[in-house]
């Protein structure tokens, strides 16, 4: 064993030291935070019992014989270390449920050291008590000098001398108190960690609480217990109890700090504890190479080497770089890099934000992230609607419903100011009045992160403080300052998918509708010997305003035939279209005169639609055995009845546009065709064809073309003419619906 006390001591060193460095960096981070100066205070009496054990296993060899180490103050010193037990149980008051806040005065909570300050001053000056009776020994005589200092140096001596039997029993004393103070440190921290809400949170402490909790069971299983009930146990195994202790505990410890978050230290303090942990691991392995190597030499070579000792020194310090950065990066890379390291998150996250495209899987997404890695106690979402065009502050838990937010709110105002996350305080001037401050203030929030493109704000995010307790740090306003320019992105590209699919969406219905719109169109015009008749009609857009129909009258052959174009274009043109026609048809049912028909259709769409909402309509009914053609023209583009000779007229006979005032009346007309006589009837999309040059195709073009090729059949007309009209206008799609019917007798009565 004693082979090994170098190598226990320096152990015990390194430890007394990382332990140190543990508490200078925890308290340097936020030295205003009561639970970092706690952690601090245990971390330093943690570090003192092995440094002043390194310290004993190094000197105590090197005492006089006639001097016993034990006896000396400098091992009396290393009672200080004892005062870990109430730095533990300070601890566990502050972490993790602050209870000192709730002591009125404060400064009690200091005397739970008192035991160990009095335990301190027993073993430094009752130890060795003899030199204090010496002082107290003084000639007997007389006078008052002799009657007050006789009975003081006498009560003095029994009080000495009862320190004196107190310190023979002070190890089973204080092992007790150890023990006790350890046990209630322990039970407050798990119960607290019982009340803790937070997963993250509840995790680490879980974690830091098992890891110290077995080191301190570690700890007194080596001395306190043994100490207690009067037993022995081997050197050995006391020291292997010590070094595995000091291995959990600072284990713990450091990882905590590193890995789970613990007090909330910055990723910069962390990253230069694990380099100066990894670093004084290697400094130790390469001290031991060192001297291996070094033993080994001189053993091979049988002597002193000093050239190939150099040599071997020169090789290991080149080596130690690289072996060095190797062993951080490793370290690093299997206990920073995680939901501790902002980077690592950020990298993580903006995949998932990237091709996360619902807007509620990407709130649920930002609210794990920010209680996982920033500990955010509660998050609240402020976002614009689109469909409101107004803000919402978006239901939570605790907060079911939805508030709507005008878009003139003065707080609301105040958030478009930002440019990156800020304190609440910043934004007080802007709170008079403002029912969205009211609203922030009921859920306690600390931090606002707006959420701004290049030209609106889109909303922002509202956070309460940590779940820790900690301020905000930092790290933590740089972190949410890019999350929120990535959730600024995923919500843009969220709205434009949404925009998508609604296209979609609409483009589906609209083709449906188009569909069922040419379902409601005639699919083969009437057929007769006597008569011919070709049709032809394109919306502007994917459903139109216009429509035509054949409408059988009775069994002899006769049928109605109507051309309309509703006002509009789209949907709403299309509804009105459909309204008519299934009016007009059920009217046609009813055998009534054309101008009780237009008088009823009229009416009807009067009093089911707006002022704004009007049809020009053309109906007629045709007898095919008698070719006559009796009409009524409500406010539609006259067809042109043209002759066989060249000659023509226009159907205008009838009234005003269809819904536009419910009491119009009509009146109607007819005309008889003869062989090779035709009518062209057409809507506002072939007259009101434009060229380049803002001149409209009119009227005249359509009679002129119309007469020119009167000898055509129907469909070479149809056909012609509109080859004419998109030479005229080579708009595409057109810029209106677009209807054709040609009616012409081919035989004479």
């Amino acid at each position: 064993m004693e082979s090994f006390q170098p190598v226990i001591a320096a152990f015990y060193l390194v430890f007394g030291g990382v332990f140190l460095f543990l508490a200078y960096l925890i308290i340097r981070d936020n030295p205003g935070q009561r639970l970092n100066r706690t952690a601090g205070l245990m971390l330093f009496f943690a570090a003192l019992g092995p440094i002043f054990l390194a310290l004993g296993t190094i000197i105590k060899p090197n005492v006089d014989a006639g001097a016993p180490f034990e006896d000396s103050a400098l091992y009396n010193l290393h009672y200080l270390w004892e005062f870990f037990f109430p730095a533990f149980l300070l601890f566990s008051l502050a972490y993790p449920i602050d209870r000192l806040s709730s002591i009125k005065r404060q400064r009690l909570r200091y005397l739970i050291f008192l035991p160990y300050a009095f335990h301190l001053m027993l073993v430094l000056f009752f130890k060795n008590p003899e030199w204090m009776l010496d002082l107290l020994e003084f000639e007997s005589g007389e006078g008052l000098k002799s009657i007050i200092l006789e009975p003081l140096s006498y009560a003095l001596k029994w009080v000495i001398l009862g320190f004196s039997l107190l310190l023979s029993s002070e190890q089973i004393l204080f092992a007790i108190i150890n023990v006790l103070y350890a046990i209630f440190a322990v039970g407050i921290m798990i119960r607290g960690t019982m009340l803790i809400a937070n997963d993250q949170v509840r995790k680490q402490t879980i974690y830091f609480t098992g890891g110290i909790a077995l080191a301190v069971l570690l700890y007194i299983s080596a001395f306190s217990i043994p100490a207690v009930f009067a037993g022995n146990i081997s050197n050995i195994l006391q020291t292997l109890l010590m070094v595995a202790g000091l291995l959990i505990g600072g284990g713990t410890i450091t990882l905590s700090v590193v890995r789970q978050q613990f007090l909330d230290v910055r990723l910069i303090i962390r990253q230069s504890l694990v380099y100066t942990v990894t670093s004084g691991i290697l400094v130790g392995l390469y001290v031991l190479l060192i001297g291996l190597g070094g033993k080994a030499i001189s053993a091979y070579f049988g002597g002193e080497t000093t050239i190939i000792n150099i040599a071997f020194i020169v090789a290991a310090l080149i080596l130690f770089q690289p072996i060095n950065t190797r062993l951080d990066n490793l370290i690093k890379k299997l206990f920073i890099k995680g939901g501790s390291d902002y980077r690592h998150v950020l990298e993580e996250i903006s995949r998932r934000l990237i091709t996360t495209l619902d807007q509620e899987q990407l709130k649920r997404m930002i609210e794990d992230i920010l209680r996982s890695s920033v500990l955010v106690e509660r998050v609240f979402f402020v976002l614009y609607d689109d469909k409101l065009k107004e803000y919402a502050l978006l239901p939570s838990e605790g907060f079911p419903n939805r508030v709507i937010i005008d878009r003139k709110d003065l707080f609301l105002g105040g958030v478009n100011q930002l440019n990156s996350p800020a304190l609440m305080g910043m934004l007080t001037i802007y709170k008079e009045g403002s029912r969205l401050a009211a609203e922030i203030d009921k859920r306690r929030v600390e931090i606002i992160l707006p959420l701004k493109d290049a030209n609106h704000l889109l909303g922002f995010l509202a956070m309460t403080g940590k779940s820790t307790g900690f301020k905000y740090n930092p790290d933590d306003m740089a972190f949410l300052g890019v999350i929120a320019n990535q959730l600024v992105t995923s919500l843009t590209n969220a709205r434009l998918y949404a925009d998508s699919l609604e296209k979609q969406r609409l483009d589906e219905e609209m083709s449906m509708a188009r569909q069922i719109q040419l379902d409601l169109l005639p699919k083969n015009p009437p057929a007769g010997d006597n008569f011919t008749i070709a049709t032809y009609s394109i919306p502007s857009r994917i459903i139109g305003g216009d429509f035509y129909d054949f409408i059988p009258i009775d069994s002899n052959g006769r049928f109605g035939m109507v051309i309309a174009d509703a006002s509009g274009k789209g949907m709403p043109a299309a509804l009105m279209v459909a309204q008519i026609q299934a009016t007009l048809r059920s009217e046609i049912g009813n055998s009534r005169d054309i101008s009780r028909i237009l008088f009823n259709v009229n009416k009807h769409v009067a009093a089911s639609s707006s002022s704004e909402k009007y049809a020009t309509l053309f109906y007629g009914e045709f007898d095919k055995h008698e070719c006559v053609f009796r009409y009524a023209n409500a406010g539609h583009n006259y067809p042109i009845l043209v002759r066989a000779d060249g000659s023509y007229e226009y159907l205008s006979e009838g009234g005003m546009i269809i819904g536009a005032f419910a009491g119009a009346s009509f009146t109607c007309a007819e005309v008889i065709l003869k062989e090779n006589d035709l009518i062209f009837f057409y809507t506002d999309g072939v007259s009101e064809a434009m060229n380049d040059n803002d001149e409209e195709y009119g009227d005249q073009r359509i009679r002129e073309f119309v007469v020119t090729h009167r000898n055509m059949d129907p469909e070479k007309i149809i056909q012609g003419i509109l080859n004419d009209i998109r030479n005229f206008d080579r708009s595409d799609p057109p810029r209106d619906d677009t209807t054709v019917v040609v009616l012409k007798v081919c035989t004479g009565r």
